[in-house]
C-alpha cells in the first residue's frame, strides 16, 4: 500500500494524542510527534522495531489479539491494560498534588490496511478524568468518616431522665433540668406528662424502641427529641422512666450531611457520565479521523462515507439523550407530576450503566409499561439509584468475577397500589442487622452497604415524601434453573396519590 507520507505526517503529527502505525507483529511503522515529545523516543529509533523491545511490560498476547480482532472484523477495538492504566509509560512532570506518576491512557485500535495487516493505535490522555474520579472517591470517604463521627457523637450523648408516677413527674436528673430550661427539679416535679410531650397520643401505643417527638420547654419553646418510655415497678408501684435526647442539632447536621452526600453523589454521577461519554467521543473522533485519512489516501467510498456519517449521527444522539436524562435527574421536584414508571426506571439504569457494566452486573427487567404514577419522579429516582448502588456494592463484595451477578427489577399494578421490587443475588443481609438498615442512627459498625445514610434517605423519601412503604427481606429464588438468595427491597406506592 502506498501512502502520501507528507499528508499522513501532517495529519498524524497535528492531533493532540498519540498515534502509532503498527503491524500484526507489533512492528512500528509510524510514531508521531506527540509520542516523541512525551516518551523521549524518536521516530527514527523505534520505526521498524518491535514495540515490546521498548515497552516490555505491555501485555503482548492481549495487544496482538486486539489487533487481530480489529483486522478480522474491520472495526475498532479497545485495549484496556489490566494492571496499569496506560499502554506506554509516560511519566508526568513534577506537578503539585498529582495523583498518578504516569499518564493514564485510553487506547483505541483502528484497522487501516487489512491486506497488509496494519492498524492505527490511538492513545488518549485521560489523566485528568482519572484524577477527578479519584478525588470524588476521596470526598465520598470523607463523607463516610463524618457520618461515623456523627454516629459516635450520638451514641455517647448524655440522656435526660425523668421519672413519672400516675403521669406526673416525681424525679429527674440534672440533664433534664438543663434540657427543659428549668431552674431546679422542683419546678419540674408534679408536671404532667402532656405538659412536656407535644404528641398527646404518644402513650396510646406500646413502643418497644425509641421514637421521635417534640418536647416543650418551660418557656414554651420546643425541640425535636428522641425518647424512650419504659414501665417499671418500684416498691410495688408502677412508674414510667422516660429518657430524652435532644436531636435538634443532630437533625441540623443530618440535613447538612444529607446535602453533602447528595453533592458527592452528584459529583460521582458527573464522573460516571463523563466516563460514559469517553467511548462515544472516541468513536466520533476515530470515525472522523479515519474518514479524513481514507479521503486523503483515496480509499473513501460513498458507502464508507455514509456509514461513517450515520455512526457519528447515532453516537451524537446517544450523547444528547444521556445529557437529557442527567438534567432530569438533577431537577428538584417542586410539585408532583404524572410520570411513566418504566421510563423512569430505564433512565435511572442508564445513568449508572457504566458502574453496572464495570461490575459485570446483569439487569433483568420485568416491567409493566402501562403504570403511571402521580408523585415526585426525581425523588423516586434518587431512592431507586440508592438501592441499586447498594445492591451493586453488595454484589461486588460478595460474589466472584466469574459468578452470575444479577439485579432483578419488577413492577406490577395491584388495584390502587403499585409494587416495585429490586432483588439481587448477593446472598442476603445478615439477620442481626436487617431490621436496622433503615434506621437514621444506625452505626457503621453494623454497616450493611454503602454509607448507610443512602438507605435511610431512601426510606425517608419513600415514606415521608412519596407517602409509600419500603421493606427489605431475604428471598430465595430460581433464575435460569439455578437457586439463589438475595436481598429484596419492595416499594409500594399508591397510584392515586
Amino acid at each position: 500500500m502506498k501512502l502520501d507520507n507528507s499528508k499522513f505526517d501532517i495529519i498524524c503529527n497535528t492531533v493532540d494524542n498519540g498515534i502509532i502505525l503498527i503491524n500484526k507483529n507489533l512492528e512500528v511503522q509510524f510514531w508521531n510527534k506527540w509520542l516523541e515529545i512525551r516518551t523521549g523516543i524518536s521516530a527514527n529509533e523505534i520505526i521498524n522495531k518491535n514495540l515490546i523491545d521498548f515497552y516490555p511490560n505491555i501485555d503482548e498476547k492481549k495487544l496482538t489479539r486486539k489487533i487481530s480482532t480489529a483486522l478480522k472484523l474491520n472495526s475498532s477495538t479497545f485495549y484496556t491494560p489490566q494492571i496499569s492504566k496506560y499502554l506506554v509509560n509516560i511519566e508526568l512532570g513534577k506537578v503539585t498534588d498529582k495523583v498518578f506518576d504516569n499518564m493514564q491512557q485510553s487506547i483505541t485500535i483502528t484497522p487501516l490496511d487489512i491486506e497488509n495487516e496494519l492498524v492505527i493505535i490511538y492513545i488518549y490522555d485521560v489523566t485528568m478524568l482519572c484524577e477527578i474520579n479519584f478525588k470524588l472517591k476521596e470526598i465520598k470517604e470523607k463523607v463516610e468518616e463524618k457520618n461515623e463521627e456523627l454516629n459516635l457523637l450520638f451514641d455517647t450523648t448524655m440522656e435526660a431522665i425523668i421519672l413519672f408516677k400516675d403521669d406526673r413527674v416525681v424525679d429527674c436528673n440534672k440533664v433534664a433540668i438543663e434540657l427543659l430550661n428549668y431552674s431546679s427539679k422542683y419546678d419540674l416535679i408534679n408536671k404532667s406528662f402532656y405538659e412536656l410531650i407535644h404528641n398527646k397520643r404518644i402513650l396510646e401505643k406500646i413502643h418497644d424502641r425509641p421514637l421521635e417527638t417534640t418536647i416543650l420547654r418551660s418557656d414554651e419553646s420546643s425541640f425535636k427529641a428522641l425518647i424512650n418510655i419504659k414501665d417499671t415497678v418500684i416498691n410495688s408501684q408502677i412508674f414510667k422512666i422516660v429518657t430524652i435526647v435532644d436531636i435538634s442539632e443532630i437533625k441540623r447536621k443530618e440535613n447538612l450531611l444529607a446535602e453533602q452526600s447528595k453533592l458527592a453523589a452528584m459529583g460521582e454521577m458527573i464522573g460516571n457520565i463523563a466516563h460514559q461519554w469517553r467511548q462515544p467521543l472516541n468513536i466520533i473522533s476515530i470515525t472522523a479521523s479515519s474518514t479524513k485519512l481514507k479521503k486523503e489516501i483515496g480509499l473513501l467510498t460513498d458507502k464508507i462515507l455514509l456509514d461513517s456519517l450515520k455512526l457519528i449521527s447515532d453516537t451524537t444522539e446517544h450523547l444528547s439523550n444521556t445529557i437529557d436524562v442527567f438534567k432530569d435527574f438533577l431537577k428538584e421536584d417542586k410539585e408532583k407530576s404524572l410520570f411513566n414508571l418504566t421510563q423512569n426506571i430505564q433512565n435511572n439504569i442508564a445513568l449508572i450503566e457504566t458502574i453496572l457494566n464495570e461490575n459485570k452486573i446483569r439487569i433483568d427487567l420485568d416491567l409493566d409499561d402501562e403504570i403511571y404514577l402521580f408523585n415526585f419522579s426525581n425523588e423516586f429516582s434518587q431512592a431507586l439509584i440508592n438501592i441499586l448502588n447498594n445492591a451493586s456494592d453488595a454484589i461486588s463484595s460478595k460474589l466472584k468475577q466469574d459468578e452470575l451477578r444479577l439485579i432483578k427489577i419488577s413492577t406490577k399494578q395491584l388495584k390502587d397500589i403499585v409494587e416495585i421490587t429490586i432483588l439481587d443475588n448477593a446472598g442476603g443481609i445478615e439477620k442481626d442487622i436487617i431490621e436496622k438498615i433503615f434506621e437514621p442512627y444506625f452505626t457503621t459498625k453494623h454497616k450493611f452497604q454503602g454509607t448507610g445514610l443512602g438507605l435511610y434517605m431512601t426510606h425517608k423519601i419513600i415514606k415521608m415524601s412519596m407517602k409509600g412503604k419500603i421493606t427489605v427481606s431475604n428471598k430465595e429464588f430460581t433464575y435460569e434453573d439455578k437457586e439463589y438468595i438475595g436481598a429484596e427491597f419492595k416499594i409500594t406506592l399508591s397510584s392515586n396519590t
